[in-house]
């Protein structure tokens, strides 16, 4: 059964994919990421002069296996973008291994729709979910390894390796700790190499991760909705909408919030600390609590990010209200991207109509709250076990 329903999943995710209702939005990144490689091969393969780039070596990497799969000579975009679903569909199923529920998964899932069919996120939790499978097995090395990996795709994940540095510093396992660290360090390093042997250079690495903090406050975030929440009450029209890198955002404090996460994400590592049970053996309520307190004070919430906690959902036990707000969080953020995207952009930002789209997100962002609050509560208020550990 369990086979039955992980196939009908991934035909119904797939069919999703192919209709333009969704893909006309979601198909925007492969486009991009068929770009890169273009580039690559049309430039006697180098990668030199490649400007304008926020892909990290690492993901750059994974996005020539859709290429693989293309017949020689016939990278056009129109055989790349099934390749890359493709390939996606397959990382995604992988993930079903690690899970004891997978009635979760694939709840989660079609919830979410099939937006990790033309992304990489999906890659860089299925390497998270390795590299915490192999601490659990205490080969740290390789643990180290997996998360460099994840986070050299994907910054993101570098904000949990503190937790597994905690575990290492209270059993005084000084070697280990000094094992996965350079484990991390050489996943962090081959990439770059690797990119640098292809023609980039560390100006473009430097400028791919400066992308990202340069950006504004997306109109998806939970700040974003603030503060057009705000210029509603105040004004009764939503604030002016402005493009760059990659996202529309609002106009607001950026540079204060690139720094801001900081504080309750170290006020989360306290209250870890402070709690020995959490800190004697790997934990993934941790691992997802940690990235919902990011998400929630995050300037950017793109749609995919979402899947940052919800791959892990399943390895812990969800109370049936923080599964069930998680569910109509995951269809909420369907319907406003892809479903209602360019009416969003259009009609409510820019002619100030259409205004139950922007409540949608609203009460998507509320929602995610609640499940941050409803996880934090879960975490820390009794001691904890490790939960569904694979």
């Amino acid at each position: 059964m369990n086979w039955v329903l992980t196939i009908l999943t991934a035909g119904w995710l797939w069919w999703q994919g192919l209709q333009p209702t969704w893909n006309a939005h979601l198909q925007v990144d492969i486009w991009v990421f068929w770009e890169r490689i273009n580039y690559w091969l049309v430039h006697n393969h180098s990668f030199a002069g490649l400007t304008g780039n926020e892909v990290l070596p690492s993901a750059l990497l994974y996005l020539f296996i859709p290429a693989a799969l293309v017949p020689v000579g016939s990278l056009a975009y129109a055989n790349y973008l099934p390749a890359a679903m493709l390939v996606n569909m397959v990382v995604l199923a992988g993930h079903w291994f690690f899970y004891r529920d997978k009635a979760i998964f694939w709840t989660c899932l079609l919830a979410l729709g099939p937006i990790l069919l033309f992304r990489f996120d999906g890659l860089v939790t299925l390497l998270m979910l390795f590299g915490g499978v192999a601490f659990i097995k205490r080969n740290y090395p390789l643990s180290g390894f997996f998360w460099g990996l994840a986070t050299a795709t994907k910054v993101f994940p570098v904000i949990v390796v503190p937790y597994m540095l905690l575990i290492l510093m209270a059993q005084r396992n000084w070697r280990e700790m000094v094992r996965f660290l350079i484990g991390f360090g050489e996943a962090l390093l081959l990439p770059v190499i690797i990119f640098v042997a292809m023609g980039g250079d560390m100006e473009q690495v430097s400028a791919a991760l400066a992308f990202h903090s340069q950006k504004l406050i997306s109109i998806e975030s939970i700040p974003g909705s603030w503060i057009t929440g705000w210029s509603l009450l105040r004004s009764g029209v939503p604030p002016a909408i402005l493009p760059g890198n990659g996202i529309w955002a609002v106009a607001g404090p950026a540079e204060l919030l690139n720094r801001l996460w900081i504080v309750p994400v170290a006020l989360f590592y306290y209250l870890v600390w402070k709690r020995k049970d959490l800190i004697k053996q790997f934990n993934w309520s941790v691992v997802l609590s940690l990235l919902l307190v990011f998400l929630a004070v995050s300037k950017n919430l793109n749609p995919q990010y979402l899947w940052w906690y919800a791959a892990f959902l399943p390895l812990t036990k969800p109370t049936k209200l923080s599964w069930v707000l998680t569910l109509g969080v995951l269809l909420l953020n369907q319907l406003v991207f892809p479903l209602y995207y360019t009416l969003f952009v259009e009609n409510f930002y820019r002619q100030n109509e259409s205004h139950w789209i922007f409540y949608l997100l609203l009460l998507r962002n509320v929602g995610l709250v609640a499940i941050t609050y409803l996880s934090l509560k879960q975490l820390f208020s009794k001691p904890s076990k490790r939960e569904n550990n694979p």
